[in-house]
């Protein structure tokens, strides 16, 4: 899964859909790495080396307390950057570990030479700010679920909906989130049990507001699950 020219992502974030001579610029600093499910591209605490920019798949985000406790962040699809903040900040330590959820490909750029790159030409300076304010606003929302996310339920719909506009397939019965995560990862990101996770899903999918198969879940009851995940 060689990792795709920034011209031809469907993504458009960001670093994505710069002009053709900045873009050219940019290409020629890439290198493309592919990771397994499973593999790390970079530890949490490790010194900061690479800036990354996620091509194909997607790379969970996870951090971990001094006493064990895991929790995932977020999934990272793509177009997103990764390492941003740790590269401009004097190579602050990686502030969480990136996991390949599926097999991925990612485009890393040693981290002094991103610098060089945003600081020179001022277009990528001003990518770098949209870029920036992007992660920020994840911040804020990701401060806000964990602190007022509400019951196990409402932060379950909120993570369902956050899936389903990353990585949701519209179709005529429903949106369709391809299973990419395991009811022990959904625990990890919601701070709850595998058990708590399972009893809800049953119960989402008993009340017509989802349906799970094989393969994927599908969301029929979108207004339904909006209303649940309201905090």
């Amino acid at each position: 899964m060689p990792s795709q020219p920034c011209t031809t992502c469907s993504a458009q974030r960001s670093f994505c859909s710069l002009t053709d001579e900045v873009h050219a610029v940019f290409e020629s600093l890439k290198t493309s790495v592919t990771y397994a499910k499973g593999e790390a591209a970079f530890h949490e605490s490790d010194a900061c080396h690479s800036v990354f920019v996620v091509c194909a798949g997607s790379m969970k985000l996870m951090t971990s307390s001094s006493e064990g406790k895991v929790l995932l962040l977020r999934f990272a699809g793509p177009g997103t950057l990764l390492g941003l903040a740790e590269a401009m900040l004097e190579r602050l330590p990686y502030q969480c570990s990136a996991i390949a959820a599926e097999p991925s490909a990612l485009a890393v750029i040693p981290a002094e030479t991103f610098v060089r790159f945003v600081t020179t030409y001022p277009e990528a300076c001003l990518r770098l700010t949209v870029a920036l304010s992007e992660h920020y606003k994840i911040a804020q929302r990701e401060t806000k679920f964990l602190a007022m996310g509400g019951s196990s339920a409402s932060r379950l719909a909120h993570l369902l909906l956050e899936e389903a506009s990353a990585h949701g397939v519209p179709a005529e019965d429903g949106i369709h989130i391809p299973l990419h995560i395991t009811h022990s990862e959904i625990a990890q990101s919601i701070g709850a049990t595998r058990e708590t996770v399972t009893r809800i899903l049953g119960e989402l999918d008993h009340n017509g507001l989802i349906e799970r198969t094989a393969d994927a879940i599908v969301i029929r009851g979108t207004e339904e699950l909006t209303r649940l995940a309201a905090y």
